[in-house]
């Protein structure tokens, strides 16, 4: 409807349009302009958001006046993209437990709970794997709790695969592995690997090392 009366306004009052003032034109965009920019969501972003989200803001600001619209769009999306990389990545993190969880689980000798609690995507999986490889002396077995990771990409699937590589000489026990990181380890070969088991709960993964141990002299 609103199409329709554009169009039949454009040939029926089209004529009429030269007799308007250009000042008044200039005037009715201006009016225009001001509402699209929601000037008052503006400085209520500028006084309340985090200072990431003012200088994306001020950034398409700025090339929009400068340069265009085009311009504008295409830098704030890459903005907003490594902004929302550098968010989920300060989010991400990892714990590593050898003597107890913080679920209250007793962790016997040789046994190590790594826990990792995020996205395991581009500018988490380092940080994420970087506490595996500090351990001094791998232990018998390692659970890698995967119960808080929604999802995986290809570099966290390459960090963890380094990480079983560091691991090589401990049994490795992968938990609660969700549908997204399940399929990509699926397609990667890794959950056919001999040395690695996976279960679904700590607890299962627990008892299995704790068999484990007992059998090893």
């Amino acid at each position: 409807m609103h199409g329709a009366f554009v169009l039949l306004a454009m040939l029926v009052l089209a004529p009429a349009l030269e007799w308007l003032p250009m000042a008044a034109l200039g005037a009715i965009l201006v009016r225009v302009a001001w509402t699209m920019a929601d000037v008052p969501h503006v400085v209520g972003m500028l006084r309340r958001s985090p200072r990431s989200d003012v200088f994306v803001l001020l950034a398409c600001f700025g090339l929009t006046v400068v340069f265009d619209m085009v311009w504008a769009v295409t830098v704030g999306f890459v903005l907003a993209a490594l902004l929302f990389m550098k968010r989920m990545a300060d989010l991400s993190g990892a714990t590593l437990h050898q003597s107890g969880t913080p679920d209250g689980f007793h962790l016997p000798d040789g046994v190590m709970v790594y826990d990792i609690n995020g996205p395991l995507f581009f500018g988490a999986a380092e940080k994420a794997m970087d506490a595996l490889r500090r351990v001094s002396a791998p232990p018998a077995v390692m659970i890698i709790n995967l119960t808080h990771v929604p999802a995986m990409d290809a570099t966290g699937l390459v960090g963890l695969e380094n990480a079983l590589t560091d691991l090589r000489q401990s049994r490795v026990v992968l938990v609660g592995l969700q549908s997204q990181p399940r399929v990509v380890l699926a397609r990667a070969g890794l959950l056919t690997r001999p040395e690695l088991t996976v279960v679904d709960s700590l607890r299962e993964g627990l008892d299995l090392a704790r068999r484990w141990v007992a059998r090893t002299p």
